[in-house]
């Protein structure tokens, strides 16, 4: 019975939980750690806020908080973007975009103006961080 397979004399001939077993858990739990790491910055890091277009800088030149600032602000607001987010009242596109950090603060989609007609390149980047990630 002495060479019988259970836990407890696989325990006492492995040893107890010394340097080598607390070094070895250590490395294996880093894989996982690095991995939840990069899962939730592409949650957060890529999450798309809400935005506007710019008006131009001889209108409303420090245009640079999305919710409006007074009354007068709100006005020119309703009156520039009632078309569309991602067009002008022009309707031409929109190349500077003002987003809202109350939720997200900077995320990568602001930094590289990931929407409107950039919106596709978000896309692609979120294939291939999980074919690659």
């Amino acid at each position: 019975m002495a060479n019988e397979i259970s836990l407890e004399n696989v325990l006492r001939r492995c040893g107890d939980f010394g340097r080598f077993q607390f070094l070895n858990y250590i490395f294996l739990c880093l894989i996982p750690i690095g991995t939840g790491i990069t899962t939730y910055y592409y949650v957060f890091g890529v999450a798309e806020p809400s935005f506007r277009c710019r008006l131009p800088l001889w209108l409303w030149p420090h245009d640079d908080q999305y919710q409006a600032i007074n009354q007068t602000h709100q006005n020119i607001l309703d009156t520039w973007q009632h078309i569309s987010k991602c067009n002008d009242f022009n309707g031409s596109v929109c190349n500077d975009f003002v987003y809202d950090r109350s939720v997200f603060g900077r995320t990568f989609a602001e930094e590289a103006n990931l929407v409107c007609h950039q919106a596709v390149k978000g896309t692609w980047l979120s294939t291939l961080y999980q074919i690659g990630g």
